[in-house]
C-alpha cells in the first residue's frame, strides 16, 4: 500500500488486517520509499495499492517502475501476464512483478489513461466501499481489470466513437482471430464468457490472450484494452 495520508493508509491497514485471505506485506508513504521496500520483500506481493497521482505523479512513475521489465517464461503467471525476474531492473524480488491498483481521489480521463498506460491493472476511487475494495483486489490478484462504476462510465464514453484507422492496420501482427478475441476482450468480456461465444475452450482463449499480449508487447489485459479501444475495439454498433 502506497499513499501520503496516513489516516488512509491506516484505514486500509485496519481493513485488510479483518479481512480473511489477505494480508498487508508493508506500506509506504512515498512511491520511492515503495520501490526500495518491494526489494526486501520476497516474495513480492501480489498488489499494490497506489495513487498514481501523489508526489506529482511519482506514483504513476513507479506503476511503470513495476512494469519495466519482462519477466522469463518460468516466472509468467497465469499464463496471462507477464512478472519480473527476481533481480529485475525494478529489483522486485520474488519471480514477478505485482500488479498494481491505482486508488484516487483523482478520477478525470487524464488521470486514468496516465495509470492504464504505465502499466496499472485497475482504477477505482477512495469513495469506493471497503466491500468493492477487497472484490477489486482479488479481481486484479487474478490477473484481471477493475475499474469504479463512475470510471468504467467515463471510459465507455471516452471510446464511443471509433477511430478512422482500420484495425487491421492498428494491428496487422494479429491474426483474424486474435483480433477477434480482443474485440471482445475490449469489451470487457471474461475468458469465459468469450469462450462460450466463440465455442472454445477457456484454456484456448488464455493461450490466445497470451499471444495478444505479447504481439501488442503490453504486460496485462487492461492495457490491451486501451490499445484496442483506440483503435476503434469493443465499440458496439
Amino acid at each position: 500500500m502506497v499513499d501520503e495520508q496516513a489516516l488512509f493508509r491506516a484505514g486500509i491497514r485496519h481493513l485488510l488486517s479483518d479481512a480473511e485471505g489477505f494480508e498487508l506485506a508493508g506500506e509506504a508513504e512515498s512511491a520511492e520509499r515503495a520501490l526500495h521496500l518491494l526489494q526486501e520483500l520476497s516474495p513480492a506481493p501480489d498488489v499494490v495499492l497506489i495513487d498514481p497521482r501523489s508526489e506529482a505523479g511519482a506514483g504513476t512513475v513507479a506503476i511503470r517502475a513495476l512494469r519495466s521489465e519482462p519477466a522469463p517464461p518460468d516466472g509468467a503467471v497465469n499464463g496471462a501476464d507477464g512478472g519480473n525476474g527476481a533481480n529485475g531492473a525494478n529489483g522486485v524480488r520474488g519471480g514477478r512483478a505485482p500488479r498494481a491498483l491505482a486508488v484516487s481521489v483523482q478520477d478525470d480521463d487524464d488521470s486514468v489513461m496516465a495509470a492504464l498506460r504505465a502499466g496499472a491493472s485497475g482504477y477505482i476511487t477512495k469513495q469506493t466501499s471497503e466491500r468493492e475494495l477487497l472484490r477489486a483486489i482479488e479481481i486484479v490478484a487474478e490477473g484481471g481489470a477493475v475499474f469504479s462504476p463512475v470510471i468504467a462510465k467515463r471510459l465507455n464514453e471516452y471510446f464511443s466513437t471509433p477511430h478512422t484507422a482500420s484495425c487491421r492496420s492498428m494491428f496487422p501482427q494479429l491474426t483474424g482471430r486474435e483480433t477477434q478475441v480482443l474485440d471482445l476482450l475490449a469489451r470487457g468480456w471474461s475468458n469465459g464468457r468469450i469462450a462460450k461465444d466463440l465455442v472454445l475452450t477457456e484454456k484456448t482463449v488464455r493461450n490466445y490472450v497470451s499471444q495478444i499480449l505479447v504481439k501488442l508487447d503490453v504486460h496485462h489485459r487492461a492495457e490491451a484494452v486501451v490499445r484496442a479501444r483506440e483503435a476503434g475495439l469493443g465499440v458496439l454498433s
